[in-house]
């Protein structure tokens, strides 16, 4: 399962990335950045089902603009060489793409605000097999690598090999930038998470489901520096839920839960019933004939 790594830099001999404003949605990174220069970036995490669907980039702007995110990890983009690049790029940010080739579905994308500085990073060994894209941003006072990944529900590979190919890569990140924050996020699906959290001294900060029952979609961070981790409804059309992790004041949900409830209507004899009823059963309140307070009596039909 090869990927194809796309960036806004020329990486292999493939053709960089550019930026279009595609999204009129899009508002300026000084009047949407949430976060002061003492904070990690806002993170988005989302698996898409495929951002090739009609809106999707859309509503992706549209949540990346609302809850002010600074970096999007998004699985399962479905990008291929036929599709054209800049028609999925978001006003302000920068687009960082891995995709899965000579098969279909998969891939990740790695969004970045551009009022920070990025680009990719790759790991020794790096292997084509693995839909895993690593970009180093610095984020005001802070460096910070991203890491996005999708491991399918039926993998090419043995989850032992991804496990160890993650291991490597976090500790050549420690020997390289040993002050930076890991973040590493995405679609994991069944990867053991005990076994993740073991080999790479990570910590999982998602406690919420992300699809159905399961948590599926994780965060694992090196350094417990967000304050608030929240699983909501996406703008975008998917079976998952979307985490929104800040390290500064947390907003509110932007997507509000419709629920359709259904009411019989009664039936001619039934409403015929319940007004006979409440006549034979009326309670009036009358004046006494002999004296000037009132009395209550029961009125029933003669």
């Amino acid at each position: 399962m090869p990927v194809l790594i796309r960036g806004n830099r020329e990486v292999n001999g493939h053709r960089p990335l550019c930026v279009v404003d595609l999204t009129q949605q899009a508002a300026s990174a000084r009047n949407t950045c949430l976060n002061s220069q003492d904070n990690l970036p806002t993170l988005y995490v989302l698996n898409a089902a495929a951002l090739t669907k009609p809106h999707a980039v859309e509503h992706l702007a549209a949540d990346l603009i609302g809850y002010k995110a600074d970096v999007a990890v998004i699985s399962e983009i479905h990008l291929k060489k036929k599709h054209i690049d800049h028609n999925f790029h978001v006003n302000d940010f920068s687009l960082f793409c891995r995709d899965r080739v000579d098969r279909r579905g998969g891939g990740v994308a790695v969004y970045i605000h551009n009022h920070l500085s990025a680009d990719m990073w790759t790991c020794p060994g790096d292997s084509s097999q693995f839909e895993l894209l690593w970009v180093r941003v610095q984020a005001h006072r802070h460096e910070v690598v991203i890491a996005a990944l999708y491991h399918p529900p039926k993998p090419l590979y043995k989850p032992t090999a991804l496990l160890d190919y993650i291991e490597a890569g976090v500790d050549a990140l420690t020997a390289v930038f040993p002050k930076a924050a890991i973040v590493l996020a995405g679609d994991f699906n069944s990867l053991d998470d005990s076994a993740l959290v073991s080999r790479t001294s990570l910590s999982s900060v998602v406690t919420q489901p992300t699809r159905g029952a399961n948590i599926l979609d994780r965060i694992y961070v090196n350094d417990v520096s967000y304050a608030t981790v929240r699983v909501v409804t996406s703008t975008i059309r998917s079976n998952h839920k979307a985490i929104i992790a800040y390290a500064g004041q947390p907003l509110q949900p932007l997507n509000k839960t419709r629920q359709r409830l259904v009411f019989r209507r009664r039936s001619p004899a039934q409403t015929s019933n319940t007004s006979l009823s409440s006549i034979l059963n009326l309670t009036a309140t009358l004046p006494c004939r002999r004296t000037s307070t009132p009395c209550t009596a029961s009125c029933t039909s003669s």
